[in-house]
């Protein structure tokens, strides 16, 4: 994975301004040393591709291809207090991976300030769905943490925030976020906007409700044909609302919307018992306006999560089950019509929408790329990518997930199975339905000598299908924290 120059310098120019606009209050605070952490992990595949489940939703450390070994070093500093009020974050992270898909690079490189219930962050940090579990689930359809960190300035709510006068029944969470998505890609020097806000119902009661919108756009760049796409602060606006450009925005989206967009939205609720919490969730994926009004409701990722405390009679700590559907995308493909005359007939710019059946999850006729970030799937993995990176190859899926985790002492146990069906896209349907397996089981044991402590973790994963192919791979990893 190589950044290009202009996101290398956006990346530091951020840390920059960050740390120049906190000098004046950290200059007489005492701030903590980082904790340093230094590991090194070798996978050995069957053969050229990696298993699924160690290469995705890893934050993009892995390579889809080969036999491996990385090493990483990492040093992140927490809750520094600067006043009373105001804490300050930071950290960076650093991987070398040679090998075919060879790499050096920041993977992460962060500022944050946090106080009085908000905080504002600068920077590539690891991050993905509130809605979802990174670590066991299969990922969100919004932001999954399957592709590196987006460069990024993002504000936000620190926590749930209880609205005036509720006493605590209503409280609010969320975040908005403008950043860089880079040149590789064939929009180059795309931009990104993010705004993701939740309400939650119930206050102290066990059974609390919930549900929020994700909001996700991509805008500006040079485009080969198009040139330079509008970029200017108005346009910002523009692309935050979701409203048409003008006259300078590509044709069909000066009375659309100006960029690529797409979001999620987020049902679901918490219950808790004495010794068990359980999360469930209904994630609806938004590619129009349309979608807006659910009109594809069958079109969903729904999940349970049980959180199990130490008490629990059987040592599982986690486990949590998917399902995902996205086949219908508005129905089969047919021409709209406006007074009974076919959209395909009439003057270009009369018809919002040349036909129902439109959806097509992740992809963009202008940003071809897709939903995309240095060559991976921002959102969930199955939704694999074209070899020649311009945009999804399939992104009608019905997949079952299950993942689990057990804690037993300082030992940590982990496995997850997914089985899909895979169709392809509307436009471009695989031949046969591709079905496919994935499973990954790992070890992860903490020893504590008379150093610093020293982790060793295992992982096997097996593939097996026609959508990914069949493969088999072991992982082996040591950390030290210091």
């Amino acid at each position: 994975m190589m950044y290009s120059k202009k996101d290398t310098f956006i990346f530091f120019v951020l840390l920059f301004l960050a740390g120049f606009l906190l000098t004046p209050i950290h200059s007489n605070a005492q701030l903590s040393l980082p904790e340093l952490s230094f590991e090194t992990t070798i996978i050995a595949n069957s053969n050229d591709t990696t298993p699924f489940w160690i290469q995705s939703n890893r934050h993009g450390i892995f390579a889809p291809n080969g036999s491996q070994v990385l090493t990483r070093l990492q040093a992140h500093s927490t809750n520094n207090q600067l006043t009373n009020q105001l804490t300050l974050s930071y950290g960076v992270d650093f991987i070398a991976r040679p090998g075919k898909q060879s790499t050096n690079n920041f993977n992460q490189g962060y500022l944050q300030l946090e106080g009085y219930g908000v905080y504002l962050q600068a920077g590539r940090f690891n991050y993905s769905s509130p809605i979802t579990d990174v670590e066991l689930g299969m990922g969100s359809l919004g932001v999954s943490g399957n592709a590196s960190p987006i460069p990024q300035i993002r504000a936000g709510f620190s926590d749930w925030t209880s609205l005036p006068f509720t006493q605590d029944f209503i409280q609010i969470k969320g975040h908005m976020a403008h950043g860089w998505l880079g040149s590789r890609r064939l929009t180059e020097n795309l931009l990104y906007h993010e705004k993701v806000g939740h309400a939650r119902f119930g206050g102290s009661i066990p059974l609390n409700l919930y549900g929020g919108m994700a909001h996700y756009a991509k805008w500006g760049g040079t485009h080969p044909r198009f040139g330079e796409l509008p970029s200017t602060f108005e346009d910002f606006f523009r692309v935050a609302i979701a409203i048409g450009g003008d006259e300078n925005a590509p044709p069909g989206e000066r009375d659309y919307m100006l960029g690529d967009h797409l979001g999620a939205w987020d049902f679901g609720f918490f219950l808790e018992f004495n010794n068990l919490d359980v999360k469930g969730y209904r994630q609806f994926p938004l590619e129009t306006k349309d979608n807006l009004k659910l009109k594809s409701p069958q079109d969903a990722l729904t999940g349970i999560l049980l959180e199990f405390d130490n008490e629990f009679i059987l040592p599982i700590s986690k486990l949590v089950y998917e399902y995902m559907y996205t086949k219908w995308q508005d129905g089969p493909r047919v021409v709209n019509e406006v007074d009974g005359v076919p959209c395909n007939e009439l003057p270009s710019g009369t018809c919002r929408d040349m036909s129902q059946g439109n959806e097509n999850y992740y992809n963009h006729g202008i940003y071809q790329t897709g939903w995309a970030y240095n060559r991976r799937t921002i959102g969930n993995p199955i939704f694999t990518l074209r070899d020649d990176n311009l945009g999804i190859d399939n992104n009608r899926i019905v997949a079952h997930h299950i993942g689990l985790q057990s804690v037993i002492g300082s030992t940590t146990l982990h496995g997850k199975l997914t089985y899909s069906r895979n169709f392809g896209t509307r436009s471009d349907p695989f031949e046969s339905q591709r079905n496919q397996y994935s499973t990954i089981v790992g070890a992860e044991r903490v020893f504590q000598f008379n150093g610093p402590p020293l982790t060793i973790s295992t992982e096997i994963a097996y593939d097996r299908g026609s959508l990914i192919g069949t493969q088999f791979g072991v992982v082996l990893g040591i950390k030290w924290v210091m």
